[in-house]
Formats: structure tokens, C-alpha cells, sequence
């Protein structure tokens, strides 16, 4: 082989492994499934991949006593739910309550809350399946006997 045939074939080959190597560096090469090192899609990443995401319902009635509320009105998650016209019961012991302390032992608490007050209580359930009650509240804010607004 002369030196020109083989100067020829190493030009031809270098053409070759350049777009070669060319496409692995542009990122539109992916790895197959279970190799994901920065390539390719990801399953159960993003908001968009998550099944029964963790959302705020807010349920508006009339407080029974001991936690239990008549939910009147409240938010789509509670309606899709199907909660409007039901007694749902909630744990109130970690939430936060806005209420006027109307039994004047110096706290505002869940004991101020009668029976038959407009509340609104909130709570972060999973979107499709809520789970069983009592519900965890969050907050429950006592519209019959506000909190007095600080001067």
C-alpha cells in the first residue's frame, strides 16, 4: 500500500468517527432504560409525575364540639371529595386556632370553640384519597368569635 492509499484511508476514517462522536456530544443520545445518567426522561420526577400529591383542603361550616365540624362550603378538593354535607372530624390538638377567648382562662384555644360557631378549618391531605378521619388540622379559625385585632 502506498503512501497516498494510506494517508487516504485515515482521512476517510477520521470523517467517519468525527459526526460519530459528534452526535454522542450534542445529548441526543439516550441510554437504555435504568441507565439514566443525565440522559433521556425520568420517570417520578416533577410535578407532573406525582400520583396523589399532598394539597390544602379548606372546609367551611358549623363546629359539632369535640372537633367534629358540618362542612357547609369549602374548596374544589373538598367538594370532589364529596365532604359538603357531612360531619368530618378533625385532630385540633397541633393547630393553629384563631379564635376570641370567650371562656376567659387567658388562652385562646379549641376549648373556646362552641358548638354551632362558623369556622373554617384547614387541613394538607393526598388530593385523590384523602385517608380516614379525624383529619389532622392545620388551623381552624373560629368566625363566630374572631380574634381580636391587635392596635
Amino acid at each position: 500500500m502506498s503512501l497516498r492509499s494510506k494517508l487516504f484511508a485515515t482521512i476517510a476514517i477520521a470523517a467517519l468517527a468525527v459526526p460519530a462522536s459528534a452526535l454522542a456530544a450534542s445529548g441526543s443520545y439516550t441510554e437504555p432504560p435504568g441507565n439514566s445518567h443525565g440522559h433521556g426522561h425520568h420517570n417520578g420526577h416533577g410535578k407532573s409525575q406525582k400520583k396523589n400529591p399532598v394539597v390544602t383542603y379548606v372546609f367551611k361550616g358549623t363546629y359539632d364540639g369535640a372537633g367534629s365540624v358540618a362542612v357547609l362550603h369549602g374548596n374544589s378538593f373538598v367538594k370532589k371529595q364529596g365532604f359538603v354535607g357531612q360531619d368530618v372530624s378533625f385532630d385540633l390538638s397541633a393547630a393553629k386556632v384563631v379564635v376570641a377567648d370567650s371562656n376567659a382562662d387567658g388562652t385562646a384555644d379549641a376549648n373556646d370553640v362552641a358548638a354551632g360557631d362558623k369556622v373554617v378549618v384547614k387541613s394538607r391531605l393526598h388530593k385523590k384519597d384523602p385517608g380516614v378521619q379525624p383529619f389532622q388540622a392545620r388551623q381552624l379559625v373560629d368566625q363566630t368569635h374572631p380574634a381580636p385585632v391587635a392596635p
